[in-house]
């Protein structure tokens, strides 16, 4: 007996597989691969249901349920049973029931989706649309497992095959495929296509391994098969298979059917590992630029971190001012990019604390009447004062305002902007901000306008009416401010086209023939 062949019977006793079982073993496959059955599809077709329900409801009881009931794992193993003897009826038996097996999931789980009520991308299934290397690496040993619960019978044999179902979950990733084919993601039907094409692959290559170390490859193919074809001598996998069975025969035969799975992996392996690369990427930047933040001295109110695709988003609401913000930005800036190598996106908001607002409030008690002062220079102060002083971002556009001042000598400033209110913290600062050039905190009142436009449907009637004439009555007041009403022209009202203004009359049409009109 040559001394690999030797090796081979003292492994496979040692895990107590007899020499002269594994002919009987071969045999078995063969014979189930051209018998079928219904149960195994009506399992794949419950385990179908169960994954792409437990997915949706982000159940990860409900999603192991499936990974249990679900024998997909069957003929990616005998794939790589018939790989290993060189049984080429074998591999287009298995191969063919494992596709249209996938088919099968696919197009039900993206039924299901479809006809669900929501489509919320859970947890359970973002999971399943971002695999690494280390997912490969998990299929490596689940297939190691699958082929000792083939090559091995009895309780052991069987409770290997449930640890396994659940470790390599090949259902719910490609329920996911049906998931993204019926949600139109793409990236989510691709990423959860190379999960599974990487479990499939692994699993097949090393099931070929495993079996050809216990001495499967001694088993004669060729006279198991002969007895196939008597037994179904017509069949699209008996004709393929009878020309293809020299090639696995020959001299070359169990490298060229060993290197057939090796490639495909070796292929799943290049994206699988950048994708790695990646996550290590995020898990170090992310730890980094945490650190980072915990370390500052600002006392820091929110925090927004994004560490993905490789950038960087941050945003921090601060107490503190304005300047102290900027400083902390371009710090920030400077850092994360010296980490992460990329350029961060960074925003840093600054708020007034209780302390500075109630010295405000306090400053605006203690201050003296001024003197009067020239109307041209308070002007002119307050102009330069909130040419730089108006919070532009988050108060929007600054339309004009108005300087007046009381008959006790205090100072009143009108501020009329196309954007949020400044509320009461907003118009403390801005007045403790103008005291300086006025003399005195003045009293702030602020008119902010709504840049969300008044839309009306002709089927409206004249809802709209009331909110747009206090829109008017706003600008009205306001030399610098229009308010414009566009109607559409006679063809569009009677095509019932929406419009901003109201019904569709003839003085509504004749009054905007012009772009705006000034109220």
């Amino acid at each position: 007996m040559h001394p690999i062949a030797r090796i081979q019977d003292h492994i496979a006793m040692a895990f107590g597989l007899a020499p002269e079982d594994r002919r009987a073993r071969v045999a078995m496959l063969l014979e189930q691969s051209r018998r079928g059955s219904a149960g195994y599809w009506l399992q794949i077709a419950v385990a179908t249901g169960i994954a792409t329900l437990g997915l949706a409801l982000d159940s990860t009881a409900v999603v192991i349920g499936a990974m249990l009931v679900s024998p997909l794992m069957a003929p990616i193993v005998e794939l790589g049973m018939g790989l290993a003897v060189g049984s080429p009826l074998l591999v287009l038996r298995s191969f063919a029931r494992a596709s249209k097996s996938v088919l099968l999931i696919v197009f039900s789980a993206a039924l299901a989706t479809v006809a669900l009520p929501f489509h919320e991308v859970t947890h359970e299934i973002s999971a399943r649309v971002s695999p690494t290397a280390l997912d490969l690496l998990v299929a490596v040993f689940c297939a190691i497992a699958a082929a000792y619960a083939h090559v091995r019978a009895g309780s052991d044999a069987t409770v290997t095959a449930a640890g396994t179902a659940i470790g390599i979950a090949l259902v719910p990733p490609v329920c996911v495929v049906g998931y993204g084919i019926g949600t139109r993601s793409p990236s989510i039907a691709t990423g959860a296509a190379l999960l599974f094409t990487a479990n499939f692959c692994a699993i097949m290559l090393f099931a070929v391994v495993c079996f050809l170390v216990v001495g499967f490859n001694r088993v004669d193919a060729p006279a198991l098969e002969a007895a196939e074809h008597a037994a179904q001598p017509t069949g699209i996998a008996t004709h393929i298979a009878a020309r293809t069975g020299k090639l696995f025969a020959s001299r070359y035969g169990v490298g060229f059917r060993v290197a057939m799975p090796f490639v495909l992996v070796a292929a799943v392996y290049v994206p699988l590992r950048r994708a790695l690369q990646e996550v290590a990427w995020e898990v170090r930047v992310r730890a980094a630029v945490e650190k980072m933040i915990d370390a500052l001295p600002q006392q820091t109110v929110n925090t927004t971190l994004v560490v993905k695709q490789h950038g960087v988003t941050l945003r921090l609401i601060t107490v503190g001012s304005t300047e102290g913000a900027a400083s902390l930005r371009a710090d920030l800036e400077r850092r994360i990019e010296s980490i992460a190598g990329v350029d961060p996106k960074i925003s840093v908001v600054a708020v007034a604390d209780s302390a500075r607002l109630r010295q405000a409030a306090a400053e605006d008690v203690r201050t003296t009447p001024p003197a009067r002062q020239d109307a041209t220079e308070l002007r002119g102060a307050t102009a330069n004062l909130l040419a730089s002083a108006w919070p532009r971002d988050s108060a929007g556009e600054l339309l004009a305002w108005r300087l007046s001042v009381a008959s006790n000598d205090v100072p009143s400033v009108e501020i009329v902007h196309i954007g949020a209110p400044l509320g009461r913290s907003g118009e403390t600062l801005l007045a403790h901000a103008l005291s300086g050039a006025l003399g005195a905190m003045p009293a702030i009142t602020d008119v902010a306008l709504s840049p969300t436009p008044i839309v009306a449907d002709a089927r409206d009637g004249e809802r709209w009416l009331p909110a747009a004439l206090e829109s008017a009555a706003e600008a009205a007041t306001h030399q610098s401010v229009r308010a414009c009403v566009v109607a559409p022209s006679a063809s569009e009202v009677s095509d019932g086209v929406t419009f901003d203004g109201g019904a569709p009359d003839a003085s509504a049409t004749d009054a905007t023939t012009s772009d705006a009109a000034n109220l």
